[in-house]
């Protein structure tokens, strides 16, 4: 059957866009609840990230980011996109297909966690090679998977959630989860110094959002159950979202695991703390992307919407978002790290502008990975991932050889900028032609990014400012570059008609 995206890329519009009060009320309501729970969580982790980085040492960060690599990996490995699955599926509402789906998740965890411990020791082998600190991913390895295990059980209502944009409680109990686990992880840091807290409290977070999920998410109950066709039709949607999720793992954190067996485990503590920094306005992104972007086009796609005239409504605010977020990174990157960092992570301060001009090309890219998979070409995004990759590992010793660690973090700054063109190729196939939003406000965003940096950088120069008043400065200059774009974009939003 003809995906209803096939029938006409440049089909005219035969329905509103969004259909309904009622879906536009839930798309904005499902925006807000994703927003503002990512922002109080990410805030919340910032602030136990500065903790930690006060209670523990460089090495420690390291270590956990080649944990979360690896377990990264393997849950990529073995994912079959039950989420994305549900949400667009004919039987995403029937509890027979639920109670399959939640029976694979289940074993799915279990098969997970038995390949993250049998990777224990043969990880810290190769990276002990380096740095003999390696060898205590030998305990940590165990205790992740432990809190893999525990989150396979998971009420499958945080997937059917999603399909129907009803977050405010997947939100309220994501939240309480992780305040709890970080509440725990921060005071076994303080009482131990040991990175064994990170672990224990990725540990209490898993068993907390599975037994809210249980008790506060109402729907169909959780039993085991093995319905053959809802299994085939699982793995005929999975088969390419493996693939794809495969590969963008090690396009995304491939860097991670070659910098730990070349660099020392100090400097690639620092540079993981600059990553995750810079990172965190893609994940904002990629959370309303897979949480509230693609259930709409779903959504609309079942209503006969064009998916041209759906992505060209929903565009526009989320790269602005996206541009304001990022042009911050890179204007007040060093004056943050200076405030919230002592003199051993200084080099953050330096990394994080280039890795936020990455994260920005990531997010633009990113735009049309929700497009792609509701128009049911998930292979179109393993593609372009798998140009990322290549290009990574053709680029990146040459950069070592020329600029030593410096060299190997503008590789991974520049990566994703070379892959747009393959992304826009595809795009065109289904469409989506029109790239003058992402031009000028690629233009726009580094502009104001690097002139707000030369104004505070000129600043210094001559005056001794402190750096919590340096990055309000920064703050208020790049805001009031946004404002007009972000009232606009408000505007178009609150205009648009159901």
């Amino acid at each position: 059957m003809k995906h209803p995206t096939e029938k006409s890329a440049e089909g005219t519009r035969t329905t509103p866009v969004v259909g309904s009060s009622a879906l536009r009320r839930s798309v904005l309501n499902g925006s807000a609840w994703t927003t503002v729970g990512f922002g109080l969580a990410q805030a919340v982790r910032l602030l136990s990230n500065i903790a930690l980085a006060a209670l523990l040492f460089p090495e420690a960060f390291a270590l956990m980011a080649i944990v979360a690599t690896i377990t990264s990996g393997f849950a990529m490995l073995t994912d079959i996109g039950l989420g994305p699955n549900i949400i667009q599926s004919k039987r995403g509402d029937d509890p027979e297909f639920l109670k399959t789906a939640w029976t694979v998740q289940v074993l799915r965890g279990g098969l997970l966690s038995v390949l993250v411990i049998a990777m224990a020791w043969p990880v810290a082998a190769f990276y002990a090679a380096n740095d003999p600190m390696a060898w205590e991913l030998r305990g940590i390895i165990p205790v992740v998977a432990l809190g893999i295990f525990i989150d396979s059980f998971q009420s499958i209502q945080m997937r059917t959630a999603a399909r129907h944009l009803s977050l405010g409680r997947v939100t309220v109990i994501q939240l309480v989860s992780q305040f709890t686990g970080i509440g725990v992880m921060l005071i076994v840091a303080w009482q131990t110094r040991s990175v064994y807290a990170m672990a224990i409290g990725g540990v209490v977070t898993a068993f907390i959002q599975c037994a809210l999920s249980h008790a506060v998410l109402p729907g169909v109950a959780n039993r085991f159950r093995w319905e053959k066709e809802a299994v085939l039709e699982i793995v005929h949607f999975g088969k390419w979202v493996v693939a794809s999720t495969m590969i963008f793992f090690f396009a995304m954190q491939i860097d991670k695991l070659v910098f730990a067996r070349v660099f020392s485990l100090a400097e690639v503590g620092v540079y993981s703390i600059a990553s995750s920094l810079a990172l965190m306005p893609s994940v904002l992104l990629g959370r309303l992307h897979g949480s509230v972007v693609f259930p709409l086009y779903s959504r609309m796609l079942d209503r006969g919407e064009t998916l041209a005239n759906a992505v060209n409504r929903t565009k526009l605010p989320l790269l602005i978002l996206a541009a304001y977020i990022f042009t911050m990174t890179i204007a007040c990157a060093a004056s943050f790290v200076d405030l919230a960092y002592d003199s051993s992570y200084a080099l953050a301060g330096r990394y994080l502008p280039i890795l936020g001009a990455g994260a920005w090309f990531s997010s633009v890219g990113g735009t049309y990975v929700s497009a792609f998979m509701a128009a049911g070409k998930p292979r179109w995004v393993a593609i372009g991932n798998g140009a990322r990759l290549i290009i990574f590992c053709i680029l990146l010793w040459p950069a070592i050889h020329w600029g030593g660690f410096l060299g190997a973090v503008i590789v991974v700054g520049v990566t994703d900028a070379l892959k747009l063109p393959i992304v826009f190729a595809f795009a065109r196939r289904i469409g989506l032609r029109d790239l003058k939003a992402e031009s000028w406000l690629t233009i726009y965003c580094f502009v104001v990014g690097i002139g707000v940096l030369w104004i505070s950088q000129s600043i210094a120069e001559h005056w001794a400012v402190k750096p919590k008043w340096m990055l309000v400065v920064e703050f208020l200059m790049v805001t009031l570059a946004f404002a007009p774009l972000i009232v606009n974009a408000a505007r178009a939003i609150k205009s648009q008609k159901t």
